[in-house]
């Protein structure tokens, strides 16, 4: 029963984006009906000030009634929608979710990817992963963002959004989102309606995929769902502006929170999927260059790209036509990446052709929604133009190269991605495309990215010297040397690429930190301490500063341990000793234990530094029975002078246990620089709430 109820709260999904799509609408604000509606007396037109009918307060009727803008501009009427859309995403999802919980096996969707046998917390993990169960999660998190749009554009209505231009931004963002919720809800009921049932349920499910029943996995579908929202939101108030012939400063102040929102979010979807494929054995390293992980980094990039141009479009109203086309490509990357993954198109030939309405309602409304998208952007490309031109010495002019330069990253990315899917159908041939081609393709274009990076921020707003950049930046340069030259003199058989890295990744950090210090230290004393600085940078300046450094953290971390990197693989038996970097693991043999739905061979290795112990780590080789599949989990131990990473496999030739155990020096450098970026981004997030409640009277606590 509960499932037939989130079939039903699909389907009013669908009618309701639809309907929020028309009702917000300008061509339904000004039509007929308008005036219809605008001759009726409503409730709020019929009372007074305090809530009581005129008549019954002894003044008489109410002689004309309250216009329709003035109406839907009110909590009770604009929220209507939005709320309703949100509630039903709600009961779809928990009608999913129960499905799986109990499993009902009567839904082919619980049957496909789930067990009796199966953990709890995967199957309600396994709820997030199959096509339809995804789908309802990004329409969850769709109709989340669609009410805090609402109250976002209401709060900032009740004072700055009383003009016409205004009232149409609000009306027209409303609408987009709509258009798109509908879109995805029909794409859900057509390719893969989750609440579907059999008529004769199996007896069992088919089982999670072994490689899916991992926590991580289970973490990273709401960030990226969410991620994928929050670009929804920028497309939508993008071409909201562009249909409203009046994209500037106001558009870009109100993406503020939804651009670094997004940012965050498919930062911590990577994050979390680069940390899974480093803790799964034969993954690579900790990035693969897959189709699903390429998903995840072409919206990120252009993401990455549209931070600083909206910056610039706020502070001097440039770049308003590269601004509008990343907010509309930002989403357009995520949304044919949903695709990629989604679609059988990297299977086998042969499987491909035999399913052909796989994913084909999310191709068209893609195709749709896009290609009229662009054309509106084509029409007003003219009205798009610079009215302040910059110098090339600028800050304007470093960031819209900088977002230049993400752009050819993720179209690189983009083509190394679809390139093995057009040649395999052109001629059959199936190729794969690794991380050799990324990196030989992208040096090119990251080195001077990461280069200019450490100039952007201290350079001037409209025009700069470039003694004076000199003069700023000079510490910094002598810094970076040192540290390249240490390196070179240190490492003499160091290879050129690392040491670039490293060397970018120290410019970078002394870049950020020097320009740090002249800020702090070398400006006129503000109230009684010079630590007043800090406060009169602001928190933009902060998160900016805080999320540069993170990346030449994790830049140095990733150059290292690929220098640096120490494997060994040994054929042993119980009592031996094996060494790797500062670290030694004595193998104390293997165990046979039985997990809730899989057998492992777990292995015991006890890790000494110095002749102390420090832990134990226990590797194992796991055989899940339902389907038939062995996976490999590592054994990790994070320490101060860098990862070690402890793999088991078969049994040799002579009788011992093959046992891989790679040092990675500088490898927690990694996530300690991602953890440094996703922090920045979140107190700029925070800071934002923070000082919107303050403005609208709400107590920070």
């Amino acid at each position: 029963m509960l499932a037939e109820l989130g079939h039903f709260a699909l389907l009013l999904i669908v009618v309701t984006g639809f309907g929020q799509a028309v009702l917000f609408s300008p061509l339904w604000l000004r039509s007929s009906i308008r005036a219809t509606l605008q001759g009726r007396p409503t409730v709020l037109a019929a009372t007074g000030p305090n809530g009581i009918s005129p008549e019954l307060n002894g003044s008489g009727p109410v002689s004309a009634p309250l216009p329709f803008d003035s109406q839907i501009s009110r909590p009770g009427h604009y929220l209507v929608l939005p709320a309703g859309l949100l509630l039903m995403a709600i009961v779809a999802q928990a009608a999913l979710l129960h499905a799986f919980i109990v499993s009902d096996f009567s839904l082919p969707i619980v049957a496909n990817v789930s067990h009796s046998s199966t953990p709890l917390l995967f199957r309600i993990g396994a709820a997030f992963t199959p096509d339809g169960g995804a789908m309802i999660l990004w329409l969850l998190a769709a109709s989340l963002v669609n009410v805090v749009l609402a109250m976002q554009l209401f709060g900032a209505g009740q004072s700055t959004y009383g003009q016409d231009d205004d009232r149409t931004l609000f009306y027209n963002a409303m609408s987009v989102l709509g258009l798109l919720v509908g879109v995805l809800g029909l794409a859900t009921l057509i390719d893969a309606d989750p609440f579907l049932r059999v008529a004769v349920a199996p007896l069992d499910g088919r089982g999670m995929n072994p490689q899916s029943q991992d926590v991580l996995r289970v973490l990273r579908e709401p960030f990226l769902y969410l991620g994928l929202a929050g670009l929804m939101v920028i497309y939508a108030l993008t071409l909201s502006g562009l249909l409203g012939r009046k994209f500037d400063r106001r558009i870009a102040e109100t993406l503020r929170f939804w651009v670094i929102a997004s940012w965050v979010a498919l930062g911590a979807a990577i994050a979390i999927n680069a940390y899974r494929s480093y803790s799964q054995q034969a993954w690579g390293n900790w990035w693969y260059w897959d189709t699903a992980e390429n998903s995840l980094l072409l919206p990120w990039l252009l993401t990455t790209a549209l931070v600083h141009c909206r910056a610039v479009l706020e502070k001097t109203e440039t770049l308003k036509g590269w601004t509008a086309f990343l907010g509309l490509s930002a989403l357009a990357v995520g949304w044919f990446g949903v695709y990629l993954t989604r679609s059988d198109l990297f299977g086998p030939l042969n499987e491909t052709l035999m399913k052909p309405n796989d994913s084909i309602a999310l191709l068209v409304g893609f195709c749709a929604i896009f290609a009229g998208s662009y054309y509106l952007f084509w029409r007003r490309g003219d009205e798009l133009g610079e009215p302040r031109p910059f110098e090339l010495l600028s800050r304007e002019s470093s960031m819209f190269i900088n977002s230049v330069m993400l752009a050819l990253i993720a179209a690189v990315v983009l083509i190394g991605t679809i390139y093995p899917l057009v040649l395999r159908w052109l001629d059959g041939e199936n190729i794969t495309v690794g991380g050799p081609f990324y990196v030989e393709v992208l040096v090119p274009i990251v080195v001077p990215l990461l280069f200019l990076m450490g100039f952007a921020p201290t350079l001037r707003w409209r025009q700069d010297e470039m003694w004076l950049i000199g003069r700023r930046m000079k510490l910094a340069a002598i810094l970076s040397i040192i540290i390249v030259l240490f390196v070179s003199i240190r490492f003499i058989d160091l290879s050129p690429a690392p040491l670039i890295g490293i060397g970018l990744a120290g410019w970078i950090l002394t870049a950020s930190l020097s320009d740090l210090w002249a800020r702090l230290w070398r400006q006129p004393d503000h109230g009684e301490s010079k630590y007043r600085n800090l406060q009169l940078l602001g928190p933009r300046y902060l998160s900016m500063t805080l999320a540069h450094i993170g990346l030449a953290v994790m830049l140095a971390g990733g150059a290292a341990s690929s220098v640096w990197e120490e494997q060994v693989v040994v054929s042993a038996r119980a009592g031996q000793s094996i060494q790797a970097g500062p670290y030694n693991l004595q193998y104390e043999g293997v165990a046979l234990l039985a997990g809730e739905n899989y057998a492992t061979r777990q292995a015991t290795f006890i890790l000494y530094r110095h002749a102390l112990p420090v832990t134990e780590l226990f590797p194992e080789i796991r055989y899940y029975p339902i389907r038939g599949v062995e996976t490999r989990e590592a054994g990790i131990w994070h320490g101060r002078d860098g990862d070690l990473h402890v793999s088991i496999g078969d049994r040799g030739d002579d009788g011992g246990r093959v046992v891989s155990v790679r040092f990675l020096p500088m490898m927690p450098w990694v996530w300690a620089g991602m953890i440094l970026m996703l922090t920045g981004g979140t107190i700029s997030i925070l800071t934002r709430i923070f000082l919107r409640f303050q403005k609208n009277g709400v107590p920070a606590s």
